[in-house]
């Protein structure tokens, strides 16, 4: 399995290629500046990663999600969800208090993941996510959410966070997510 992971000039980024690598061969990464009109069909799937600032500080990411194959795996985290959301015109709005490496607790009826703690270091989230599906919420946000046509999904939380538990569970049930 082979993972395009795409950088939004983060501090997380080589953190989350290494949670990456342990369920995928090869986990490459490029800058979001050079996304625009390379083909990534020969990727299992793509990550956006977190990254500074607001998604609408990201207009090139915007118009590249318009563009992509709705059956090609996408995963974002954070600022991804975050981007993915705005694509598909649901709203990303001020959250506070902020909250930077905090730990939340995930509640879900849906996933296996009910009441586990992520780490949360965002300032903004997700509203109004008409062509998602919210998996799970923390603190009632959109914490995990899927798209309802799109082979997408995407976390607000930082899965590769040390504060985050039961990463050994959400790496397979992403995997299996991928290919099942």
């Amino acid at each position: 399995m082979k993972a395009l992971l795409i950088d939004h000039d983060d501090s997380f980024t080589h953190n989350l290629r290494h949670w990456l690598s342990a369920f995928t061969d090869h986990v490459e990464i490029i800058n979001h500046r050079a996304v625009h009109n390379q083909d990534f069909s020969n990727y299992s799937f793509i990550v956006l990663s977190p990254g500074p600032k607001s998604p609408r500080d990201y207009p090139h990411m915007i118009e590249w999600l318009q563009k992509q194959n709705p059956a090609q795996p996408l995963f974002g985290v954070c600022l991804g969800m975050q981007l993915m959301a705005i694509s598909e015109g649901a709203e990303v709005i001020p959250y506070s208090p902020p909250l930077h490496g905090k730990k939340s607790k995930l509640k879900s009826d849906i996933l296996p993941f009910d009441n586990i703690g992520v780490a949360r270091y965002h300032s903004l989230c997700c509203a109004h996510l008409n062509e998602f599906i919210t998996l799970a919420t923390s603190d009632q946000i959109p914490m995990w959410i899927q798209h309802k046509s799109k082979k997408w999904m995407a976390v607000q939380f930082h899965p590769e966070s040390f504060l985050t538990e039961q990463t050994f569970e959400f790496q397979n049930y992403l995997k299996k997510w991928i290919s099942p």
